[in-house]
This record gives structure tokens, C-alpha cells and sequence, in this order.
């Protein structure tokens, strides 16, 4: 298991931990806060101690997950009670915890179909979920919620992936969850998604948005410029879903 963080390739001002697992990798993030700092997901149990590790230099009161899947949010729990740290989640993603089966994804391409079936049954199985959480704060429409906690954010609305998948903008840099992905090394479209329709239209509000750099939940950050082709290309094919 190897990992990478800002501190070995620089992205901008991205704080990073990057870690392969089984050559997969999964990406957590620190955004500094006047009031504390934030985590953004938490990966999965393998990864907790050098998690951990990365993270000990900050002072992390909040835990904010881009979505409820068990690659995300699999160490919230533990975190939580080292840390009793708040938690963030969108509100729709609520069921979703430790229920991998209330949201069943579809493949976003035809070349991902039996990859689709065998996420569909892994999710399914007690080995693959998270261990129970609440939530502090559910997040909704509220853009502006994460400036009350003292963090020069706003929130993104991210539907598709999972219902409640949100994202997290600041100083030129969206943190896109699996909204976008570079798992392959090179920005792609994520391969699933619980609703494909919700998001194309996420990806058509992040072409609008147009940040500098897509911080993805797997993979390193990837610049929008390099992105930017692949999500129009997609949404060109898929414009029906736009409708």
C-alpha cells in the first residue's frame, strides 16, 4: 500500500492523501478553517492509520463526506470518536449509510456494465459497509452553510453519483467527491451512478463553474483544463439527459 500526498507532488494548494489500495486509489482531503479544520471522507478502515498519521498535524472538528459509499465514508465512525469530530452528509445520502442497497447504481457507460453488476453486489455485502454513523449536519441547497463553521466554502450540490452527493468549492478548487474521478491516472467520467441524468447535469454545473482544479475522490487533482474536454465529450453523447 503506497500513498501520496501534497508534500511529494504538488497541486496547488491542495492538501492531499492520496493512497493506492490493490493499485486503486482513494483520495481524503484537509481544508484549513478559522474555527478548525475539515476532512473531506474519511476512505476505508485499511487506510485509518496512516490516515491518521497524515492528518494529526491539523486540527480536525469536522468531518465532511461527499457521499454515504464505504470508500468515502468506511473510517467516519472511528474518526468521529478519536476526534469528535461534527459530521457533514447530504441530507439524501442519510439512507444511504451502511445501506449500500437503498441506492443501486447504473453504469454510466456500456463498457462498465459487469463492472456495474459486480459493484452492485460487493456494495450489498456486510464486509463492504461502513460502520454506523450520525450525522451532525444534513446538507441540502444551503450554499453558504459551511461559512457559518468558519470555512471560505460553498457547497455544491452534486446529485448522481448518490443522491446526496455534495461538493465543496474554495479558493479555485471544487472537491468533487466521485462527481469526476481520475482513478485510471487521467480525468474520466466515474463509471457509476445512481441517477445518470442527475449527473449529467452535475457535470454541466461544473463545467459552468469552471474551478481550477478538480480535487476527485480518487486519484490526484486533476486541472480543469484537463477535464474539461472529457465532460463535454460525455455530455455531447448523453445530451438527451440534459433535457
Amino acid at each position: 500500500m503506497r500513498y501520496i500526498t501534497e508534500k511529494e507532488k504538488s497541486c496547488g494548494s491542495i492538501r492531499y492523501f492520496c493512497v493506492y489500495v490493490g493499485g486503486s486509489p482513494m483520495t481524503c482531503y484537509v481544508l484549513r478553517g478559522r474555527k478548525g479544520d475539515m476532512l473531506i471522507d474519511t476512505g476505508i478502515p485499511l487506510i485509518y492509520k496512516r490516515l491518521i498519521e497524515y492528518i494529526n498535524p491539523y486540527d480536525i472538528r469536522y468531518i465532511l463526506l461527499t457521499h454515504a459509499h464505504t470508500d468515502h465514508d468506511g473510517n467516519t465512525a472511528r474518526i468521529w470518536k478519536e476526534l469528535n469530530a461534527e459530521i457533514f452528509l447530504g441530507e439524501r445520502d442519510r439512507e444511504l449509510v451502511g445501506h449500500f442497497e437503498r441506492q443501486p447504481v447504473k453504469a454510466t457507460s456500456s463498457r462498465y456494465r459487469v463492472r456495474n453488476i459486480q459493484q452492485n453486489v460487493c456494495g450489498r455485502m456486510r464486509m463492504f459497509s461502513s460502520a454506523p454513523y450520525t450525522p451532525d449536519i444534513l446538507l441540502g441547497n444551503d450554499r453558504n452553510i459551511l461559512r457559518e463553521y468558519g470555512f471560505d466554502a460553498e457547497l455544491i450540490p452534486l446529485p448522481g453519483h448518490t443522491l446526496g452527493s455534495v461538493g465543496v468549492f474554495s479558493e479555485g478548487v471544487l472537491y468533487c467527491g466521485d462527481a469526476f474521478t481520475a482513478i485510471w491516472g487521467k480525468p474520466d467520467i466515474t463509471p457509476h451512478a445512481v441517477a445518470p441524468a442527475a449527473m449529467a447535469r452535475s457535470l454541466k454545473s461544473i463545467l459552468e463553474l469552471s474551478p481550477e482544479w478538480l480535487a476527485t475522490g480518487h486519484g490526484l487533482p486533476v486541472k480543469m483544463s484537463e477535464a474539461r474536454l472529457v465532460i463535454r465529450k460525455y455530455l455531447l453523447m448523453h445530451r438527451h439527459q440534459l433535457k
